[in-house]
């Protein structure tokens, strides 16, 4: 899909659209990801979650997670999701400044954050003496709360709820979204690049919709090693790297966001392929 978008002129009914949320909005999220790993099914999983987002002052906005309910999810990770329920505790609360273009600048109750970490990684001790697998996610998740704004700044769902559109910090609709660094979920730890178009609409009904598309942006040569450390075995076949996305926003008559459809699509090549829909909806204003 290619997007063509918003013309420079005649952009005048598109004047009410503005940054905005309730003061205590209510939204719910539910993320379904598939993985394919050779010709059959590897893994689904689908998982909902509630936030309460409540904006402060000066680009300070503070967010409010539930406990992740496990709607689909596969047997034997059962202990991991064990584990992440845990470890997103540390998280329940985060409380963020955010750029004036209100994408993510920096967590601003780190040290909360980290202290809630410290005695939740008490509690974990016991599953690393249990298996050197738990003792290995428990590390990774160590090593980013010790990276905490660069973690939820390149977190997706993060990156989805705020995402830098130039109308926001007072550009015009014609203007380019920056360039924004993500996590591959296939290369774990690896970071990745990607570009992104829009367009803005006016609904019949009041609000406005916004529709984006993008894919990974420069050569991704650099993860031919990976791949033939870890996959090339496996899948026998060559590295065709792609990464894709799309998105709906759906904002209401106030220019608040009420729904949000977006799906990612990262693949090695035919044989390996990551699909993960995020669909986000206002609740309670």
């Amino acid at each position: 899909m290619t997007l063509e978008p918003n013309k420079a002129e005649n952009n005048d009914h598109l004047s009410g659209f503005k940054y905005a949320w309730y003061k205590k909005g209510e939204y719910n999220i539910n993320i379904k990801s598939y993985l394919t790993l050779g010709t059959g099914k590897a893994n689904q999983t689908e998982i909902e979650e509630d936030w309460v987002i409540m904006p402060g002052e000066y680009n300070h906005i503070t967010i409010q997670s539930s406990t992740q309910r496990y709607i689909q999810a596969d047997g034997q990770m059962q202990p991991f999701y064990e584990i992440l329920e845990k470890i997103n505790k540390a998280t329940e609360v985060v409380e963020l400044s955010l750029n004036t273009d209100k994408s993510i600048h920096e967590v601003t109750n780190k040290n909360e954050v980290l202290n809630k970490w410290e005695e939740i990684k008490k509690d974990l001790h016991f599953f690393e003496l249990v298996k050197e697998s738990y003792k290995a996610f428990i590390q990774i998740y160590d090593k980013e709360f010790n990276n905490i704004d660069r973690n939820i700044r390149q977190n997706f769902l993060y990156q989805i709820m705020f995402y830098p559109l130039p109308v926001f910090s007072g550009g015009s609709h014609t203007e380019k979204i920056p360039v924004r660094t993500a996590l591959s979920t296939l290369f774990p730890g690896e970071e990745l690049e990607y570009s992104s178009a829009y367009r803005i609409l006016k609904n019949k009904e009041g609000g406005f919709t916004v529709k984006l598309d993008g894919k990974s942006k420069g050569n991704q040569t650099r993860f031919e090693n990976i791949y033939k450390d870890k996959y090339q075995r496996t899948l026998g076949n060559a590295l065709e790297y792609k990464y894709t996305l799309e998105g709906e926003y759906i904002y209401n008559e106030d220019s608040v966001l009420s729904e949000v459809m977006f799906h990612v699509k990262e693949e090695l090549n035919e044989k390996m392929i990551y699909v993960c829909r995020y669909h986000i909806r206002l609740n309670k204003k």
